[in-house]
């Protein structure tokens, strides 16, 4: 017998343990895959350690540059994966799996063209985009009355060639890793669309091992390999994002798959469904873009903080920032791994003609984010100092610092509400209205009003980050109120 939707009028418990359960065993292979992810820059900055001088600090200084810009361009591309899940899930949930099986084909057609044309047009541009993010820091800069010399990693590009040759030579290869990271994006979304996270935690290690070892090969030459030094770690995650796309492939061609949902099935390229990704898929890019942009303007904002103080001055403000960011990256990777889980489900709800049900299932993961990032949130406002120390933080960072992260802290609720409520509606298709609210919180509040209260107002980082949990607020109240409107319960996919 078909289950009977919730009734509307019914209320919806604070925790549906039912839901709990399926939200959780989704969303922790989620996390552990996101969470093994980051290590890809963990161990080249730890393999740069290792290197001797220029390319020691040039290496690791060089991070703070690249990794911005392929996280702006990667993402934007990588956002194919939104599209792509909620079609997927939706066509699970109205028990067609051989429909699912053929949104993959077509997501990866589209993936294989847009991230070859974006991995030829990246690779031989590098030196003109870099020249474009130099002239934005010092238009920054210049508005603050002060400079962006505080940012060495600048500076250095400014003015020394050989910190350019090795910015170039790693990103150019990181380049070329785009095309197995926009289409391994592609067959993640179709895994997790039908409800099988742990295949991407799968890849994620394997990927990971494979980095590692690449890097101790290639950056030092070791077992007779080239000595290629910075470049070669840009040349192990390429390489390694490209044996990731082998095991999720090799995942697709499981029986169950073969049989059920039979993905490259020929036939199955349609115009028609290649087009529905992209417009679902293209507002979240813009969204993953202009978040990106809007931190970019945030941190230069932060730099010239530390710039006011002189040149001989310590970094505080922007050291401070990395500890606080640092922190709070535990907290959004757990947003985000529900937000994946309930944007599968969601989907998946909708599919099978069950809108209340999706509701519940999105009310119970926003609850559960809620009572997790409420813990975790005290700690940060009880034990400021003791984290800061973690990441040994100096007396002038530790000065500056404490107050802003303890704010942090107290936002962790509300990190959850906008975080999830965000997937939620991304599951749903309604990812138009998501680039919107991004777009005008981070052009209209964030970025002037770091710069008003931070820099003109004095205000100092706390000032500035008073700022950011601002956003926060307002990015969990229109998220919440467009979900609460409940017109995402009606979008066609």
């Amino acid at each position: 017998m078909a289950e009977v939707d919730v009734a509307s009028s019914e209320k919806i418990p604070f925790i549906h343990w039912a839901d709990a359960k399926r939200i959780i065993i989704l969303a922790v292979p989620a996390m552990l895959a996101l969470l093994t992810q980051t290590l890809v820059n963990t161990v080249d900055t730890y393999f740069f350690g290792k290197l001797p001088e220029p390319d020691h600090t040039d290496g690791q200084a060089m991070l703070s540059v690249a990794l911005p810009l392929l996280w702006g361009i990667g993402g934007f591309f990588a956002a194919i994966s939104v599209g792509t899940q909620s079609m997927v899930a939706r066509r699970e949930g109205q028990g067609e799996p051989q429909a699912a099986g053929a949104v993959l084909m077509n997501a990866v057609v589209l993936a294989v063209g847009v991230s070859v044309v974006v991995a030829i047009i990246g690779y031989y541009s590098v030196g003109a985009i870099y020249r474009v993010y130099l002239n934005l820091s010092a238009t920054m800069g210049s508005f603050s009355g002060g400079s962006a010399g505080s940012d060495v990693a600048l500076n250095r590009m400014a003015s020394d060639a050989h910190f350019n040759n090795v910015a170039i030579g790693y990103t150019q290869w990181r380049f070329v890793g785009v095309v197995p990271l926009v289409i391994t994006a592609a067959y993640k979304a179709y895994f997790d669309g039908t409800g099988r996270t742990y295949v991407h935690f799968v890849a994620a290690v394997v990927m990971n091992v494979a980095n590692v070892i690449l890097c101790w090969l290639l950056i030092f030459g070791n077992m007779g390999m080239p000595r290629m030094g910075v470049a070669g770690a840009g040349v192990a995650a390429a390489a390694s994002s490209w044996v990731g796309l082998f095991v999720v492939i090799l995942f697709s061609f499981g029986k169950k798959d073969r049989k059920d949902r039979s993905p490259y099935r020929a036939n199955t390229i349609s115009r028609k469904t290649v087009w529905e990704i992209a417009r679902i898929s293209i507002p979240s890019g813009f969204a993953t873009t202009i978040v990106m942009l809007g931190v970019l303007l945030f941190r230069q904002i932060i730099q010239a903080l530390d710039s006011q103080l002189g040149p001989d001055s310590e970094a505080i403000n922007g050291a401070a920032t990395t500890i606080i960011i640092q922190v709070l990256s535990m907290m959004f990777f757990a947003c985000l791994a529900l937000g994946v889980a309930t944007a599968t489900l969601v989907s998946q709800e909708l599919g099978a003609g069950r809108p209340n049900a999706a509701e519940r299932v999105a009310w119970t993961s926003v609850r559960l984010g809620a009572i997790l990032f409420t813990v975790l949130g005290a700690l940060q406002v009880m034990f400021p100092e003791s984290l800061m120390l973690l990441f040994k933080a100096s007396p002038g960072v530790m000065h500056v610092g404490v107050n802003a992260l303890r704010l942090m802290g107290a936002c962790g609720p509300l990190i959850a509400f906008a975080m999830i409520f965000t997937q939620a509606l991304f599951g749903a298709g309604n990812t138009r209205y998501v680039m919107w609210v991004e777009l005008c919180l981070h052009f209209l509040w964030l970025v002037p009003g770091a710069f008003i209260f931070g820099v003109w107002f004095k205000g100092g980082l706390f000032g500035v980050w008073a700022v950011a949990a601002g956003y926060i607020a307002l990015l969990a109240f229109f998220m919440w109120l467009e979900f609460r409107r409940g017109r995402w319960k009606t979008i066609k996919i």
